[in-house]
Parts: structure tokens; sequence; C-alpha cells
């Protein structure tokens, strides 16, 4: 049996970046750069792992390429 993998929304992005930045994600707009705003390079590792093991592909280069949850959600779809 084949379990479907639903990519993650921009706001999920945006949840899943605040709790490792501490800010609220409703401050955290799409265009924002995220490691001016405190997210580092294990930071995003960590998300690569939890968006792998849920069955996602993603590489750090795509993500540390363009650090938005904007391009982050393009990634995914």
């Amino acid at each position: 049996m084949s379990q479907t993998t639903t990519a993650p929304t921009a706001d999920e992005i945006r949840e899943a970046v605040a709790e490792l930045v501490g800010f609220h994600a409703r401050d955290i707009a799409d265009d924002a750069n995220l490691i001016a705003l405190g997210l580092k390079s294990l930071h995003i590792m960590q998300l690569i792992n939890v968006w792998r093991r849920a069955g996602l592909t993603v590489s750090f280069k795509e993500l540390a390429g363009e650090p938005t949850v904007a391009a982050w959600a393009r990634t995914f779809s």
C-alpha cells in the first residue's frame, strides 16, 4: 500500500521556521530572508531531515539558495 506524501504549505513552512528561530509565524513574510531572521544551516538540515522522513525530496542547495518561505513553497509544489 502506498502512502501519498503531502508537501508542506507556505504556512506550515513558516510555522516550522518560526519554531526554530523564535519568531511568531505571523511575523515571517513570504519574501523575508530566513537567514537574516536567524535561521542557521543546521536548522535547514533539521528541516530537510523532517521533510525527507516524510517522503519528500529536497536538497540543502535548493533551500539555502533562496531562503524564503515563498521559494521553499515553490520547491515543494
